[in-house]
């Protein structure tokens, strides 16, 4: 067989396996839909419990919130996957399908902790910084913190949003992980928020999941000062109508889809930034 032959015939080799293996190349971005938000946030004080919206002004949920974030800061909260009603744990832990590479993979969080907790005045923020205790089939990758947004539009609808951290479940790059929180049930006297919660991941490795999950903290905020954050007074402005093209939309510093023909109230989309 001639040199010409040979390299022509590796040549041929080596396109057929590039093509071969690109098609499993799990590049793609993972979109998780939230579930539909709550009706009603819960919230539980002094042994009582009852909707936010009939008792409670959207500037007590900030400082209630702020509160048990600042109070719990360089402690380790716990996760767990929770029942919706009665917010009882039925795993230590949550955890959602994911691929890293090929390799099929169950990804499981059983705690966090919180790394820092910084109130945005102007933005009406709560900047939470997560650390997540991370594992997938049993391995736990190097991961950086979660630049977590909290945030109350009213008291019936509180988010805790991040814009995606990056983990290394892979030798061929790192993998984006974000995640979206919608708040339905918080007790002040135990320390325990309910959450519905949607995680996507891409990049090297890719999936995600959603569900309800319970965060427990080991301190509560009780006696709470109530006017520790005054939300500024809104200026009296005319009603505008928003412009629905769409494209994802910047809201606290996160991404908010709002196409009105795929989404209804209460839904949005968690999509993973982009490899760089």
């Amino acid at each position: 067989m001639s040199s010409k032959m040979l390299k022509k015939i590796l040549s041929i080799a080596a396109i057929t396996s590039v093509s071969a293996s690109c098609q499993y190349l799990p590049f793609a971005q993972k979109t998780v839909i939230t579930p539909r938000q709550s009706s009603s946030v819960i919230v539980c004080r002094s042994a009582q419990c009852g909707a936010a919206h009939l008792s409670m002004t959207r500037e007590f949920m900030y400082n209630a919130l702020l509160n048990l974030f600042d109070t719990n800061l360089e402690s380790t909260v716990s996760v767990c996957e929770a029942d919706p009603n009665t917010h009882a744990c039925f795993d230590h832990y949550i955890h959602f399908p994911i691929k890293a590479g090929v390799t099929p993979a169950t990804a499981t969080i059983d705690s966090a902790k919180i790394v820092d907790v910084r109130l945005l005045k102007q933005e009406q923020v709560i900047k939470v910084v997560f650390d997540y205790d991370l594992h997938y089939n049993s391995v736990r990758p190097a991961c950086r913190t979660s630049q977590s947004s909290l945030f109350v539009r009213d008291a019936d609808d509180v988010r805790i949003d991040d814009t995606g951290f990056r983990c290394q479940f892979t030798t061929v790059g790192s993998s984006v992980i974000s995640t979206v929180y919608s708040v339905d049930y918080i007790n002040l006297d135990y320390g325990e928020i309910g959450l519905n919660y949607a995680i996507g991941v891409s990049g090297p490795a890719y999936g995600g999941g959603s569900g309800y999950m319970l965060m427990r903290f080991p301190k509560t905020s009780l006696p709470s000062e109530e006017k520790k954050y005054v939300l500024p007074k809104p200026e009296i402005t005319q009603p505008t109508t928003p412009v629905l093209n769409g494209k994802a939309q910047e809201r606290y510093g996160v991404k908010i889809q709002t196409d009105a023909q795929k989404l209804t109230p209460g839904q949005y989309k968690v999509t993973p930034l982009p490899m760089k």
